[in-house]
């Protein structure tokens, strides 16, 4: 616990990524964000309408996500959530369906280490939760783009400033998706080259790099690649605290596979094609047949 405030970049986006995250889970359809100054100084507010939390002791108790054992199954959620802001001050105000009341705690900047007291008060507020965090020196400028990046492929709908976001299918762009074990293989057409690794896997509006698997053909300029996007996968999982990265388990391996055969099936639906005979082999290991070159 002295060393909680390492455990995050302290990025805009990250405090984002983990509030939204949470949101989604409280079943909020709605999320707000805005920055404004407050007693001279710059706030960020992020609130929603979801079901709020009952209990406030589990929202501060890291590595307790407080969340229902259906939820915890399906996501591993890791109880990092408002970790992710230690440092700043922080306020939370929420509503407990549990007492019919609101609540509220303030977290001083030096609280997250010490395991000083935290005293709850009564609120007024009547739905969801609302947090607001003293900003760091820089998060104004990164604002917008950090809630760009963190609701672009996020299922609800976010608002910033009152604006809201634009939001997109992270498989738009795809030639062809199949679903497979709770999630949705898009394959793509594109260059051959990418200057940087790509974020492939969307886990619900977090976007994270990991190697797919990709098809070339011979004396083309593009190639066949995947992107995936998690609905349901409880044994894909990401590495905590960070969730920055896949655990590269025997559930990725098949994932992989899949993906692979989902490109061959892609190219099968195509005229024709180029494959050299090894990637031709290689289908028909993964039992797509497809004619000759």
């Amino acid at each position: 616990i002295h060393r909680v405030s390492r455990f995050s970049n302290h990025s805009v986006h990250d405090a984002l990524i983990e509030i939204l995250q949470n949101s989604r889970r409280a079943g909020a359809t709605r999320v707000d964000i805005d920055s404004f100054d407050l007693s001279d100084r710059p706030v960020l507010a992020v609130r929603d309408n979801g079901s709020g939390i009952d209990d406030p002791a589990k929202l501060v108790t890291l590595g307790d996500s407080g969340w229902n054992g259906e939820i915890a199954d399906r996501e591993d959620p890791a109880g990092m959530g408002v970790f992710s802001l230690a440092g700043h001050r922080v306020e939370i105000r929420s509503f407990s369906t549990a007492a019919n009341q609101g609540w509220s705690v303030v977290i001083a900047p030096d609280a997250w280490e010490s395991g000083a007291p935290l005293a709850i008060e009564p609120c007024a507020i009547e739905c969801g939760t609302e947090i607001l965090i003293d900003m760091a020196a820089g998060w104004g400028d990164t604002l917008e783009a950090a809630a760009k990046k963190a609701t672009t492929y996020y299922p609800l709908q976010v608002f910033l400033q009152g604006e809201p976001c634009a939001r997109k299918d992270f498989l738009a762009d795809a030639h062809r998706v199949e679903l497979w074990n709770g999630c949705r293989i898009g394959v793509i057409r594109g260059r051959n080259y990418r200057s940087s690794p790509e974020e492939a896997i969307n886990f619900h509006g977090l976007t994270v790099v990991c190697p797919m698997p990709s098809v070339s053909e011979v004396g083309a300029d593009q190639c066949w690649h995947v992107r995936v996007d998690i609905v349901d996968a409880p044994a894909l999982q990401l590495v905590l605290p960070a969730r920055k990265e896949m655990v590269q388990n025997a559930a990725l391996a098949e994932l992989r596979e899949a993906a692979e055969a989902a490109i061959y099936r892609t190219i099968a639906t195509t005229v024709s094609h180029r494959l050299a005979n090894e990637q031709w082999q290689r289908a028909q290991a993964l039992g797509v047949i497809l004619p000759e070159a």
